[in-house]
This record gives structure tokens, C-alpha cells and sequence, in this order.
């Protein structure tokens, strides 16, 4: 949890994103950023070397670093995501905008298991180690008595629906989500039509 007081606003004014920009976000903005999550896409510009204005867009988040300061990471949209490291079956899935599993490599090179997933404003490919979303998956599993099947389907980016006291529910996997887990009212359409951005 970041505090309103320890938000870098002199370092996101250097890209034009000043304290009064961030303050008049939606309200739901500004609690994903207060909890570390991603800003919703916004404008920027910074100056170059040769005093050229460039603009651009691009989510933050705010991260704690181990002295304790809090400080901004930028998620600059890109013309295309980079999926080389990714099967041809797996860029497929992720293009067609499904959360899949995959390894991924870490910033040391080791290599583990994790959802991943394109943000589909900045054409990022976020990723999320698997038994993060594996631990919110049991609790939905034990919470809808889902089977091993049903758990299976998700777990393969598929969105999964259900009759809930009479109503059609669809639940799947969406990184984009807090927890990692969308539960939509409705068809597996209409939860792929409600992605959040």
C-alpha cells in the first residue's frame, strides 16, 4: 500500500503527468495505483537530449525499492508485443487475448511457470507467477466446487461459465483483474467483450 505522501510526483511531472493530472483520475485509478497496480494508459511527453518534445503513452505503477523510497515503473505502449519467445500456438492464444501458461524468464535468466497475458493498451505482455493465480484458482475451485476439468479449461485462457442460482456466470483468468480472476454476469461472450482495460 503507497501512501498519497510518498507518490514521486517531481519524477511523472518530468513525463508531464503532473500531481494535478494524477489527482483528477477516476477515483477507481487511483486506488489500483495506491495498491501498485497499473495506471489506466495516459498521455505523455518528455524533452530529449536535442530539446526535442516527444509524446507518447503509457501505464505506471509505483514500487517500493529496498531503501524503502517509492519510486515509478513505466509500461510504454508498444507498436506490437514482443511474443518471440513464445510457440506459434501460444502467440496465437495470447493474440486472441487469452491468459495462458508458459515459462518465462526472470531478469536472471532462471526460468519458471506463470500466466501471461498482453495488456491490450499498451501491447505489454504481462505475466504473473503461476502459484499466484494457482492459490486464487483453489479458492475459486473449493468457493464453486469446480472441477478438475473446469479448472483445467481456465487454466488453458479459456473463460469458463456456470449456472449460479438460476443466473449464466462466466469466470477465467484475466490478468488484468485484481486477483487475476474475472467473474462476469453472463456468457463466455459477454466476459470476453467486458475485459478491463
Amino acid at each position: 500500500r503507497f501512501e498519497e505522501s510518498e507518490v514521486p510526483y517531481q519524477t511523472l511531472a518530468r513525463f508531464g503527468l503532473t500531481q494535478e493530472k494524477i489527482e483528477d483520475l477516476p477515483m477507481w485509478a487511483l486506488e489500483d495505483i495506491g495498491q501498485g497496480r497499473r495506471s489506466p494508459l495516459l498521455p505523455i511527453q518528455v524533452n530529449n537530449d536535442e530539446g526535442e518534445t516527444l509524446k507518447s503513452r503509457t501505464r505506471f505503477a509505483l514500487v517500493r525499492m529496498e531503501d524503502g523510497k517509492v519510486d515509478v515503473v513505466f509500461y510504454p505502449q508498444l507498436e506490437k508485443s514482443p511474443l518471440e519467445a513464445f510457440t506459434q500456438e501460444q502467440q496465437e492464444d495470447l493474440l486472441a487475448g487469452k491468459a495462458i501458461l508458459a515459462d518465462v524468464k526472470d531478469a536472471d535468466g532462471r526460468s519458471s511457470k506463470a500466466f501471461v497475458q498482453i495488456d491490450t493498451e499498451t501491447n505489454q505482455v504481462m505475466s504473473v507467477p503461476t502459484p499466484v493465480i494457482g492459490r486464487n484458482l483453489e479458492v475459486l475451485k473449493d468457493e464453486l466446487k469446480l472441477s478438475s476439468a473446469e479448472l483445467t479449461v481456465m487454466q488453458k485462457g479459456e473463460p469458463l461459465t456456470l449456472i449460479m442460482e438460476d443466473e449464466q456466470v462466466t469466470v477465467g483468468i484475466d490478468l488484468n483483474d485484481k486477483t487475476g480472476i474475472r467473474i462476469n454476469q453472463g456468457d463466455s461472450q459477454k466476459w470476453k467483450e467486458n475485459t478491463k482495460t
